[in-house]
């Protein structure tokens, strides 16, 4: 890459996150796409994704609860009348005007600030929002064993007790749902993946902390701390993608998940005799 930049292992604050991008190591996104197949993790990663609008709030988001100061100006879409639809001349005319600014609709921004207002009546959410420490932090090590160069952007560093935490949008912060939904996003190696970067620079094992807001109204909270039974199986899944990603590069082979022939299985309901309820 002609615009790489250079790889400096180490704490990085306040890096801008396009810098970051160019840095080129594994990060902890990146490799959770091997779960699904080395086609995917092959494909997102020569035709990377643009932030999507879901991202873009999730940023204005960490920004207002965790460091306020650096919110900045936001550009509202649709508060004019010819302001409905994302296309068109009043919409590149409004990109023009608002040019380097985050761009929210309406609708976005009351979201957004209902879920951080809802959030700081969190505790634990007040408590790790208020700590002492670093925000929007990268971080730049080695892979203890095969040396591949790694990284990982975290949302918050509190040094004092060598806490990391991260915040999470969620159908439903509750814990069953939410433990769900970790494991089906593969949270448990992302965090992982921080506490193995932190661990190496610093000799000292972190403690990884979690809080999940609920992305619809009431927009209800909970911060979870993440056990080492989690972060064990969390390195074990780390590991064996990583192993698969090797091999992947030195044969240049990227399969598919299907590879071979297989059953085709039918989901549980499809036994029911009732389909009235089913079609509902």
């Amino acid at each position: 890459m002609s615009n790489e930049i250079e790889f400096t292992p180490g704490f990085h604050e306040k890096m801008p996150f396009e810098e970051y991008a160019k840095v080129d190591a594994l990060n902890g996104s990146s490799i959770i796409h091997m779960r699904r197949s080395p086609m995917k993790y092959r494909h997102e990663k020569d035709h990377p994704s643009p932030p999507t609008p879901a991202m873009e709030m999730g940023t204005i988001k960490h920004r207002m609860i965790l460091e306020p100061e650096t919110v900045g100006d936001v550009a509202v879409w649709g508060l004019e009348a010819n302001q409905k639809i994302r296309d068109g001349k009043a919409w590149n005319d409004f990109l023009a005007a608002n040019e380097g600014m985050m761009i929210l609709t309406v609708k976005e921004l009351a979201d957004v600030e209902g879920m951080v207002a809802s959030a700081l009546r969190n505790a634990p959410i007040r408590h790790y929002a208020a700590a002492g420490g670093t925000t929007e932090v990268s971080m730049f090590w080695q892979h203890p064993y095969t040396k591949r160069r790694c990284k990982a952007r975290v949302d918050k560093i509190i040094p004092e007790t060598h806490t990391i935490f991260d915040l999470k949008n969620t159908t439903d912060c509750h814990s069953y749902r939410f433990g769900a939904q970790a494991y089906k996003l593969g949270y448990h190696i992302k965090m992982a993946h921080y506490f193995r970067g932190y661990r190496e620079l610093t000799g000292v094992e972190p403690n990884l902390v979690l809080g999940a807001i609920d992305s619809k109204a009431p927009h209800e909270s909970a911060v979870y701390r993440i056990p080492k039974d989690v972060i064990l199986q969390g390195m074990e899944e780390l590991d064996a993608l990583v192993a698969k990603l090797e091999e992947c590069e030195k044969s240049g082979n990227w399969p598919g998940e299907y590879e071979q022939e297989s059953e085709l299985s039918l989901p549980a309901w499809s036994r029911t005799d009732d389909w009235d309820d089913v079609l509902e």
